[in-house]
């Protein structure tokens, strides 16, 4: 129960961190969505063909996947000013909603694999959780070093 706590203190963390970051302006997105497919592509090492195909397929998982972390977003505002019993209604509704992102996590495994091989699919997942750290490495040393932008941000890969 502990680490399921954590998990979803940590998953809170970073989808409002990214979106606080999204929300300063359209470039630091840009930037961090372009760092974000040049990791993914240099990590999967995708064929042309092989990259024109996936790239759809992931734009449309990561849109879905946004889409139920809008939704868990929407639910984590204003905690201090809901009841009890407004709380756990939310909380279970965020349980819900992780639960339709395993559904939808197994629904484009499938997907993935009909375009990469289960190797370029593991390093998929094993880029994703690489750049997820890395960006909340930025993130908390920008907090350090009070506001500011993402400097380096294009050197993500290293």
């Amino acid at each position: 129960m502990k680490k399921l706590l954590n998990y979803i203190l940590l998953s809170i963390l970073f989808s409002t961190s990214v979106h606080g970051l999204c929300a300063q302006g359209g470039e630091i997105k840009e930037r961090i969505e372009a760092a974000k497919v040049g990791l993914i592509t240099q990590q999967l090492n995708l064929t042309s063909e092989q990259s024109k195909q996936f790239w759809v397929v992931y734009n449309k998982y990561t849109e879905e996947i946004e889409g139920l972390k809008k939704q868990q977003r929407e639910l984590q505002r204003g905690f201090n000013n809901k009841s009890d019993d407004q709380l756990r209604k939310d909380l279970d509704k965020i349980l819900e909603i992780r639960e339709k992102e395993i559904v939808l996590e197994r629904k484009y495994q499938q997907e993935f694999l009909k375009v990469i091989n289960v190797r370029q699919l593991a390093s998929l997942y094993r880029a994703e959780k690489m750049f997820k750290a890395m960006l909340l490495q930025r993130i908390a040393k920008r907090d350090g070093k009070g506001r500011g932008n993402l400097e380096g941000i294009d050197d993500i890969d290293d």
